[in-house]
């Protein structure tokens, strides 16, 4: 999960953009006390001209209006003259090449169009507010006898707004053609681009120029592809066209707050309706802004009216302050809210995304590129029974949603319109995903989906749910009933199918189903797996398979664990596969490279000789005893499993136990335990399943996760954690021991050693 920082951008940007309009456009003089709470708008606004060098330093207004209009263009060329510089450079390190001069040419006009609309998006406002200083003048009365007025420029008291006045007719050409450049064919350019690129970003196959163009359009659902340029208008409205109301007298009368007003309100009802913003926390920011906006422009009416000198006492009579501080105070108060309301949701995005990870490139740590195929509109489409993998299924699709943001999944309940149409559904997306549990091939809507994957030769991608409690079933029975209900003779989406053997080549054999694991991060290990084989079928990586070759990883999961000191791992010979999966752990060890101890500080020991024998070896280190839970534990004939993991109990040696999954290996639900262990270990002092244990999956990429878990039980600490980290996992250690102390009567035996 990202945290979308440039929505976000955009959207605070925008506000103070039309916020700091409130006094050059709108004539709202907010009390002097607030002064530096303005500027700070301004400098948020990005008025980068205004800020930088006063109006009086420049010369005369024609050449203000030619740096204002022009500055921008200059820092299009500058930058565009420094990415030509770094590709030159890259060519000339790289022997000239006439093959790589090509892609970088391309490269770096993708990047000056990227920096060309990046620079006029944040300073199109400016900009074009700064060229209607050239239309924007103020009247004043010069003979109170004849009452005649004379209206001069709000920028330039010194030139007369009069067609007589030459300086002022001057002006016309530049306004007029920054006029035409900046409000009008920017804003043209960037509908433009987005017309070029719209059918593209819609079938998410987006290429070269709509990667150069994302800023416009990333942040929004495909359907509101042209939100940007809506957007765009109304910050143009609000900024700077709005002086085309009353241009001699609009800065002290109210109908330009009011326009401002009713355009507020009408874009705030259009964004709760409408929901352009792919992210909902970006849609309730924007509406925030627009409705903060909206009643800053209902301050600034108050505080015109307290300002106003028509009446006596109209503050207090017509508004009820006594002056207009209470309002300026009310604007100051929404302008920061706004500020404190994006850093919090910034703040909360960021914790959501640490929690939340996305998938990433082992290779480049990018997110992945999730390009469809032209043919195609869906990433996946996921079949399942609705009998038994109708909850699962749903789960898969929303994790991967969250895993891979913009991923498409076809699925039943977001998309099916019409039950005839399943087999167009299957041709429609790129890989065929299929859930299998029991009774799966027994729907003959789910055959119908097969027997179309087949004849659109989609790459089959099967996900098995293997708990029977859950509505699973075994590889065998599913093909058992795979060759009992896929006979179907020519069947009309496949009419060359050839019978049950061709089905069961397609889903079990091309590829190995992918085990369905609920628990925590065995569920990440098989929705990583899935997403894997995705890719793998993307025609962007069909042709970068490179890119794929380490596969895909999410920050943050269990990585490999090591231990801080000497360890010895106790087994009993009579827990059958006990010696096995010491030997896996004391090679899991071996992943930590480069930590404070290697797979050698491990060494396993037969309980039996360690805790009973006459000549046995004291013991040293950190000591655990290991059990192995399948059917025939604690079944030994002799009960010495028993007898030597109460005997390890008694000596305060921590027990990791691991649970195994695999039927074929012994795999039993956990409350079979509860009838084969002795009572005495159930029963205090004991309570050995007080302990959590740690389930042992047969699945490679299932494996791995329960081994380092095993491992880090035992209390070894991720290689890559810090000293706070490492000193933390050794207190869990001491404490656990200390546990086992106060639960154990008091004996003359040695008590394990804690290395630090």
């Amino acid at each position: 999960m990202e945290v979308g920082f440039q929505p976000k951008f955009k959207i605070l940007v925008s506000f103070y953009q039309i916020a700091a309009t409130l006094g050059p456009v709108y004539g709202v003089r907010l009390h002097e006390d607030f002064t530096r709470w303005t500027d700070f708008m301004d400098a948020i606004s990005l008025d980068l001209l205004g800020l930088t060098y006063p109006d009086a330093c420049i010369g005369s207004m024609g050449d203000r209006l030619l740096l204002a209009g022009l500055w921008p263009i200059f820092s299009i060329m500058l930058g565009g003259a420094a990415l030509a510089c770094c590709a030159l450079a890259e060519w000339l390190l790289s022997g000239r090449a006439d093959a790589l001069r090509r892609d970088l040419v391309r490269a770096t006009l993708r990047r000056l169009l990227y920096w060309a609309i990046l620079v006029a998006y944040l300073v199109l406002p400016s900009v074009s507010r700064s060229i209607f200083k050239a239309r924007q003048c103020e009247s004043f009365n010069v003979d109170d006898l004849t009452a005649e007025r004379r209206s001069y420029l709000v920028a330039d008291l010194d030139v007369l707004c009069s067609a007589d006045d030459d300086e002022y007719s001057g002006l016309d050409a530049y306004f007029w053609a920054f006029f035409v450049l900046w409000p009008i064919l920017f804003p043209l350019a960037f509908l433009a681009l987005l017309l070029s690129i719209r059918s593209e970003v819609r079938a998410q196959r987006v290429r070269a120029t709509a990667r150069a163009c994302r800023f416009l359009w990333r942040d929004y659902d495909p359907r509101f592809l042209f939100w940007e340029v809506v957007d765009l208008g109304r910050k143009l409205s609000l900024a700077s066209l709005v002086l085309f109301i009353q241009t001699d007298t609009g800065s002290s009368k109210i109908l330009r707050l009011f326009v401002a007003s009713v355009v507020s309100a009408l874009y705030l009802a259009a964004l709760a309706l409408a929901r352009p913003f792919k992210r909902d926390d970006d849609l309730y920011l924007a509406c925030t802004a627009n409705l903060f906006l909206a009643c800053c422009f209902t301050s600034g009416t108050v505080i015109q009216l307290c300002e106003s000198a028509a009446y006596e006492d109209m503050c207090k009579a017509l508004v009820g302050f006594d002056s207009a501080r209470g309002a300026s105070e009310f604007v100051i108060a929404l302008t920061a809210a706004m500020l404190a309301a994006s850093l919090l949701v910034v703040l909360f995005k960021t914790v959501s995304a640490v929690r939340m990870p996305t998938i990433r490139l082992c290779s480049s740590g990018r997110p992945p590129v999730l390009e469809l195929s032209p043919e195609c509109h869906f990433h996946g489409f996921i079949s399942h029974c609705w009998g038994t993998g109708q909850d699962q299924t749903h789960t898969v699709v929303r994790q991967l949603q969250l895993l891979l943001p913009g991923v498409r999944i076809w699925l039943d309940v977001d998309n099916l319109e019409d039950v005839g149409r399943l087999e167009e559904s299957v041709r429609d997306a790129t890989t065929f995903l299929v859930f299998l549990s029991a009774g799966y091939f027994k729907s003959f809507n789910c055959r119908r989906e097969l027997y179309a994957a087949l004849g659109s030769n989609r790459p089959f991608i099967p996900i098995q749910e293997a708990d029977v409690d859950k509505g699973g079933a075994s590889i065998e029975a599913l093909k058992a009933e795979c060759r009992e209900h896929c006979v179907e003779t020519a069947p009309p989406a496949y009419p060359s199918y050839s019978g049950p053997g061709e089905m069961l080549a397609r889903v079990f054999e091309a590829t190995p189903p992918i085990v369905w694991v609920r628990v925590n991060a065995f569920q990440l290990e098989s929705l990583k797996a899935v997403a894997m084989r995705m890719l793998l079928h993307s025609p962007y990586y069909a042709s970068r398979p490179a890119e794929l070759a380490g596969g895909v990883m999410v920050p943050r999961q269990p990585g490999p664990c090591a231990f801080s000191g000497p360890v010895t791992i106790l087994v009993c010979r009579d827990n059958e596969g006990a010696v096995g999966i010491a030997r896996a752990l004391k090679t899991a060890a071996r992943e930590g490279r480069g930590s404070t101890a290697s797979a050698e500080t491990v060494t396993i020991r037969d309980a039996e000789e360690a805790l009973e024998g006459v000549n046995a070896a004291p013991l040293s280190g950190h000591v655990v005893c290991l059990l192995y839970l399948n059917d025939k534990t604690f079944l030994d004939a002799g009960g010495a499993v028993a007898r030597l993991v109460q005997a390890a109990m008694d000596r305060r040696i921590a027990v990791a136990m691991v649970h195994e999954q695999d039927p074929t290996c012994g795999g039993v639900p956990f409350r079979n335990f509860f009838q084969q262990t002795p009572q005495v270990l159930l029963q205090p002092p004991y309570k050995l399943f007080d302990t959590v244990a740690v389930p042992l999956y047969p699945a490679p990429e299932h494996r791995t996760v329960s081994l380092r878990l095993a491992l880090s039980s035992m209390g070894a600490v991720p290689c890559d954690a810090g000293p706070l980290q490492r000193r933390w996992e050794l207190l869990r250690r001491r404490i656990a021991v200390a546990r086992l102390v106060r639960r154990r009567p008091a004996e003359p035996c040695q008590q394990p050693v804690v290395q630090p």
